[in-house]
């Protein structure tokens, strides 16, 4: 049995006034419009997202029946909702289920999120250093750059291609375009990152229908298949990682690529979570698309990576990697055959997924 995306519903990103949870019930309502269902077609809510984020405990209590998950099974992952996705996914797999709502919310525009952040770090021996995730970021970009020697205009390049794709997809938070000296002009934000090498804190929502086979197939004509999923986690303490890698992610890619039964070279296009330009570099490397130190050659290859934007351009805290899964989702319905999106989170990318989606 096969589950498939039929319907997709995405917010603008940016800076928004509203609720998080007026948001989170115009993305379900895109879904669900564009999947031309009715609410009590689905069976279960399955939602993604930070409390620390929205500024709200048990933030759940407000999204799930924003999504529709009144007097209908409701569960939470406290990560990014790319991880809900996958959750969704096994559920239905289950056979307990058959059509879920996943949606992943963000709204951390307004929030202190450097100081909220520091809640997820030990009490006892890291919080007081007051590592933000920024710090955690640049610490992993000064290690990868300093092992291949890459160059600030390899990074503002990367910086300069992203606003150029962004400028184009409407629901992209920064879409003005910046040329390769403004990003090198740019003041410095943390060593070796400037501000322009650093992404938003976006507001927005995502909301994806799942379906098993047979319903998906009833619901639309072209539905965009889950192919492979994969996840993992590194340790926790970042002096006995080698930040120089992306090494969840690279080992969420292998199981993914397995369970799909490709490999890098039959993927046509990719959404990458590159909260930095040189993880940009560092998450292509970890899919495969190029050996360590040589993503700079997929960038000047042209091979359509972040369509989207990715994340330099949108990042909702807690919804940034289903809103690189939906832009993907997109793709393949577009005419793409298969595509891969990963995501990250946790200090210097403790953890990853990375989901595989074709026709």
């Amino acid at each position: 049995m096969k589950v498939g995306i039929v319907g997709i519903g995405i917010t603008s990103f940016g800076v928004h006034k509203e609720p998080f949870y007026n948001i989170a019930y115009e993305a379900a309502k895109k879904a669900l419009e564009d999947a031309e269902m009715e609410r009590h077609e689905i069976d279960n809510v399955v939602l993604g997202g930070y409390d620390v984020a929205v500024g709200r405990t048990i933030s759940n209590m407000y999204t799930a029946p924003a999504a529709g998950g009144y007097l209908k099974d409701e569960i939470r992952v406290s990560d990014d909702a790319a991880y809900a996705l996958a959750l969704a996914y096994m559920r239905i797999k289950s056979g307990i289920f058959d059509v879920a709502m996943v949606l992943g919310y963000g709204h951390c525009s307004e929030t202190p999120m450097e100081l909220v952040e520091l809640l997820s770090l030990d009490p006892f021996f890291h919080r007081d250093l007051g590592i933000s995730y920024q710090m955690s970021y640049a610490m992993q970009s000064y290690a990868y750059r300093m092992r291949y020697g890459i160059d600030d205009e390899t990074a503002a390049e990367v910086v300069v291609r992203a606003r150029k794709r962004a400028s184009k997809y409407e629901y992209a938070h920064v879409r003005e375009e910046v040329t390769a000296d403004e990003v090198l002009s740019s003041e410095m934000a943390i060593f070796p990152l400037r501000k322009l090498e650093l992404p938003p804190w976006s507001d927005g929502c995502v909301a994806l229908i799942l379906a098993e086979e047979t319903i998906a197939k009833r619901i639309s004509s072209e539905p965009v298949w889950v192919e492979g999923l994969g996840w993992h986690t590194e340790n926790y303490y970042l002096g006995s990682r080698d930040l120089a890698e992306l090494f969840s992610t690279k080992k969420a890619a292998e199981k993914a690529y397995k369970m799909a039964g490709c490999d890098a070279k039959d993927v046509e296009a990719a959404e990458v979570m590159d909260l930095t330009p040189y993880h940009h570099l560092m998450a292509l490397e970890a899919l495969g698309f190029a050996a360590s130190g040589r993503g700079k050659e997929v960038v000047e290859s042209g091979f359509p990576v972040n369509s989207s934007g990715g994340a330099l351009c949108t990042n909702a805290h807690g919804t940034t990697g289903l809103f690189l899964t939906a832009s993907l989702a997109l793709q393949i319905r577009d005419g793409r055959d298969r595509g891969i999106a990963s995501a990250v989170s946790g200090y210097a990318a403790q953890n990853s997924i990375v989901t595989i989606l074709g026709v």
